[in-house]
């Protein structure tokens, strides 16, 4: 099988040490950014891969041509996976596209919000018919930090259970079983893109525990990163719970509307997060300490920038920059639509946009200036909701 890994991040660098590691697989690196490429093929020169220290012990895994070319890299493979932030999706998906196969798979990890509304427009500003089985995760399948570039990977922890979507539905269990196999963790079918979407705890985590952290910061530098989710306190897990509870108004329309269709994958984040984390967690009397004891999220802290006199704030990390538009945003978009009030959901996007000096917001209405580089349903124009759900 030949398989072809799109970015150079965390997840890049554990996917190819997990899938480089077996003899069955020959995996290609895509890496067309700055000069990842080259940083790339040095740091796989030290060990002769990527090294991915987990749980269970180390692994090696190997590439087999790493390239910033995508017809280098993409022609012939079975499957590419981009494991990049959203941000540089399309950009990478009209990359890419010229030279995937038919009958190809290409999927996300994870896909976050309108991944596949994105996929299809690709698809035909290229004149393209979509012809390719889209796959994506609904967050990546393990807790992961590169530890040095292109040369070592830590997993920290793998998720007890994944969801995924596939389009069209043709073969799907078949493509989750394969998939499931490949990345070693148990994958659920999702039925359709828009659940696995609203599903995606991450658009409530980041922005969420950012907000909680820094709404009040006053600009005093701090003396060291303080920690992400197992520093979240008390209101800030009370604001991610009413977080959730919109996306269930949202599903609660859903299901009036299209009652045809499954919706229950769309989770509160307290169920979530018990069972994903499930052994992870040390104390889950609540949604605060479900956080504070997931020994999975131990250390990891928030993105900060160095400064004279310690550390502040990064506001251009991932964090808000993807789970913002390609989260928050494209669900507060579905919601507008479906007629769904959600006043803490806008109350962070108000902060998070400030912070990011964009404009997805404007007078309660989703139609500030910034709109069109998100991922939103209005991009894509009317009948976008319902070609996604009835697919």
């Amino acid at each position: 099988m030949h398989i072809t890994i799109c970015g150079g991040g965390n997840a890049a660098h554990t996917l190819v040490a997990l899938l480089g590691h077996r003899e069955d697989i020959h995996v290609r690196v895509f890496a067309p950014y700055g000069n990842e490429a080259e940083q790339w093929r040095l740091g796989t020169a030290h060990h002769g891969g990527i090294l991915a220290h987990t749980p269970q012990g180390p692994v090696l895994g190997r590439p087999v041509r790493i390239s910033p070319y995508p017809d280098d890299v993409i022609p012939g493979a079975d499957i590419v996976i981009l494991a990049l932030p959203a941000f540089v999706h399309r950009v990478t998906l009209e990359a890419i596209i010229p030279y995937i196969r038919p009958q190809a798979w290409l999927g996300a990890l994870p896909a976050r919000n309108g991944f596949l509304w994105e996929v299809q427009d690709v698809f035909k500003h290229l004149g393209r018919k979509p012809d390719i089985t889209v796959f994506g995760l609904q967050t990546l399948p393990w807790a992961c930090r590169v530890r040095v570039f292109g040369q070592e990977v830590d997993v920290l922890g793998t998720k007890e259970i994944v969801d995924i979507a596939v389009w069209p539905s043709t073969h799907r269990e078949g493509i989750v079983s394969t998939l499931s196999h490949l990345l070693g963790v148990p994958l659920v079918l999702v039925e359709n893109f828009l659940a696995l979407g609203l599903a995606d705890v991450g658009q409530i985590i980041h922005p969420g525990i950012m907000y909680g952290l820094f709404h009040q910061w006053d600009g005093t530098p701090f003396i060291d990163p303080p920690l992400f989710y197992q520093g979240m306190d008390e209101p800030t897990a009370h604001l991610l719970d009413a977080m959730s509870n919109e996306i269930l108004a949202i599903r609660g329309e859903l299901e009036q509307r299209y009652p045809q269709r499954d919706w229950r994958a769309i989770r509160h984040i307290g169920e979530w997060i018990r069972r994903t984390y499930g052994r992870s967690i040390q104390d889950d009397s609540s949604l605060h300490r479900c956080f504070v004891t997931n020994t999975s999220y131990r250390g990891l802290t928030a993105p900060m920038k160095p400064v004279d006199g310690g550390f502040v704030p990064d506001f251009r990390a991932r964090y808000l920059t993807e789970d913002v538009p390609y989260g928050l945003v494209v669900t507060r978009g579905i919601a507008e639509i479906l007629g769904v009030p959600t006043p803490t959901i806008d109350k962070v996007i108000l902060w998070a946009q400030g912070k990011m000096h964009k404009e997805y917001l404007r007078d309660g209405k989703l139609n500030g200036k910034d709109l069109q580089s998100t991922r939103a349903p209005q991009r894509y124009g009317e009948g976008a909701l319902e070609m996604v759900v009835e697919r």
